[in-house]
């Protein structure tokens, strides 16, 4: 059992991380910045518009933390709207489906001032999305898990958690896997995912913790990934078994995990920290290396929120980092975490790239801009959105079309302020195929490796 001084001493850390952090103040932009090769390059030429089409949101919010899902047949964008937890919430926050075209085609209306912070899950034509009763930037009512049918309607709503305290910064995800919907929190559940029936619940009766985003992914072997407390866990989605841990000695001390996993074909896990360290644990959760940017420090920038994306074909990772004006992109080798390439970004990378099948790698920052690297390290082209990205996180179809949300050109305090979901033309054809390409893997942000 952790001790009250550390239980006090984490809930203080979190609060000051949230505090820091969170990104989307326009007062952050640096719209003065040009360099070479280091984002918002003002040598890079000029070339026709990369933008298909933009939208307004259908309502006075953002695209905050939820990142695009597509339908199978890719003819439909999920997303979901909250504002930043420094904001008010919206109070009329929605979970809506758009045509490929830019077109709404509906909107599932929250009730009682819910928000949406995670990233729809579109798994069997079932579209699965947590939204929650914020009652401040650290406290909530409840978080609940509800699925919607192709046409907006509700199916099933189940209660997640009911723990008052939440850490601010981070945003919550499930994966879907067979016929489970898997919740990751203090809590951890498992649903059918037709009925809403409990299949399996981990309960972790700690209502003085915060509410961490402990989020999951499911590797190959059909086996639920997480970080919670200072340790690697794996769930067997059979039988349900937890099936090890590594020791508190291997991570960094109090160290906390916004990040989501990123599994490869051999199950190795790839994770980033608060701390500013990127781990990386293989298939029986032994500590396989760790690469720290700095001296740790769960405090002091930098961190590593942006989750991690790979190209196994060139045994490659790509993740971005937050340090403000000192941000940095990465590309490591996946095996013997030497960096092969890295750019500086003015401005905080959350954003978790996308790998197109060409190798291209795409990210957004808070500086407004979405960027294209090629696989040596040189800046392709870069795209001026004119609203910030913070968590919302890149999918691209199949005709090399990527979908991405952002907030709001104007005061980002403003009661109308109205975030934008954006499509640009891309040089892939579609995802990367056969690794773990994108946030929660694909399009459709199911989280599982097979």
């Amino acid at each position: 059992m952790k001790s009250i001084g550390h239980i006090i001493k984490v809930a203080i850390l979190s609060t000051l991380i949230a505090a820091c952090g969170g990104g989307g103040d326009s007062g952050s932009r640096d719209s003065g910045y040009s360099g070479n090769n280091d984002g918002n390059d003002t040598n890079v030429p000029a070339e026709p518009s990369r933008l298909v089409w933009d939208t307004q949101l259908p309502v006075a919010s953002f695209a905050y933390y939820s990142s695009v899902a597509l339908s199978t047949d890719e003819q439909t964008l999920y997303v979901g709207t909250a504002k930043n937890v420094r904001n008010p919430s919206a109070g009329n926050d929605v979970v809506a489906a758009y045509n490929v075209d830019g077109s709404i085609l509906w909107q599932h209306s929250l009730p009682n001032g819910e928000e949406v912070r995670s990233s729809p899950v579109v798994h069997n034509d079932t579209i699965y999305v947590l939204v929650e009763k914020r009652t401040g930037e650290f406290t909530k009512a409840y978080r609940d898990l509800i699925a919607l049918n192709s046409i907006g309607a509700q199916i099933w709503r189940k209660r997640v958690s009911t723990y008052p305290n939440q850490t601010g910064s981070g945003l919550s995800k499930v994966v879907a896997y067979n016929n489970q919907i898997i919740y990751t929190g203090l809590d951890i559940y498992a649903f059918d995912a037709a009925t809403g029936d409990v299949l399996y619940e981990r309960l972790c009766h700690c209502s003085e913790r915060q509410d961490r985003f402990m989020n999951g992914a499911v590797n190959h072997n059909g086996e639920l990934v997480f970080f919670d407390e200072g340790k690697v866990l794996k769930l067997n989605l059979t039988d349900y078994t937890l099936l090890g841990e590594f020791k508190d000695a291997e991570t960094f001390e109090y160290d906390l995990v916004l990040s989501t996993p990123a599994i490869d074909s051999n199950n190795n896990i790839y994770f980033g920290s608060e701390a500013g360290i990127l781990y990386s644990f293989d298939d029986n959760l032994a500590l396989r290396w760790r690469f720290e940017l700095g001296t740790p420090d769960v405090i002091e920038a930098p961190h590593i929120r942006s989750s991690v994306a790979i190209d196994e074909s060139r045994s490659t990772l790509y993740f971005g980092t937050k340090s403000n004006e000192n941000s940095e992109f990465y590309a490591l080798d996946m095996n013997d975490k030497s960096v092969k390439w890295q750019v500086a970004i003015p401005g905080d990378i959350y954003v978790s790239p996308a790998i197109g099948d060409n190798g291209n790698v795409y990210f957004a920052s808070e500086t407004d801009y979405l960027y294209s690297y090629n696989p040596a390290g040189e800046l392709e082209w870069q795209v001026d959105l004119e609203v910030n990205v913070t968590w919302s996180s890149p999918a691209i179809d199949s005709n090399g079309i990527l979908y991405i949300g952002g907030l709001s050109s104007s005061d980002l305090s403003a009661s109308d302020a109205t975030g934008k979901l954006f499509a640009i033309q891309t040089d892939s054809t579609g995802l990367m195929p056969n690794t773990w390409s994108k946030l929660h893997k694909n399009n459709q942000n199911t989280g599982a490796g097979q």
